[in-house]
């Protein structure tokens, strides 16, 4: 697995699920590809944030108005609904919302119910 200019080499779905991990993983006991995957992916990882960071330091505005696209909102309020739809929800359409606020939201208390939910689905399957 290497990482290319338009891909990079920890998915954004590798990502979440880092996130959220498991109470095994939150012990540290990962198998050995999970182990080889994070000794590799941890210098881009850790780079990547990096530049976030100096650019949160550096230019608050600015990535405050590249978070806050048209794109990323739209995605808020569609895992909105999603939640808020009456009825049963599909799991795979709440996982999604879920991941959306997770990844997206800036409600801490939000991101927070996201992760709780999806924590739950990973240990009920």
């Amino acid at each position: 697995m290497r990482a290319t200019e338009n891909q990079p080499l920890v998915s954004d779905e590798l990502l979440t699920e880092l996130a959220n991990p498991t109470y095994r993983q939150q012990c540290g006991d990962f198998d050995v590809e999970t182990c080889a995957l994070l000794a590799a992916a941890l210098p881009e990882i850790c780079t990547e944030l990096l530049l976030w960071r100096r650019m949160a330091a550096s230019k608050p505005a600015a990535l405050a108005m590249a978070l806050r696209s048209d794109s990323i909102e739209s995605r808020l309020s569609d895992a909105r609904r999603v939640i808020g739809a009456p009825g049963a929800i599909d799991p795979g359409a709440l996982g999604v919302a879920c991941q959306s606020l997770m990844r997206h939201s800036i409600d801490a208390d939000e991101r927070a119910a996201a992760s709780a939910v999806l924590a739950e689905m990973q240990e009920a399957a």
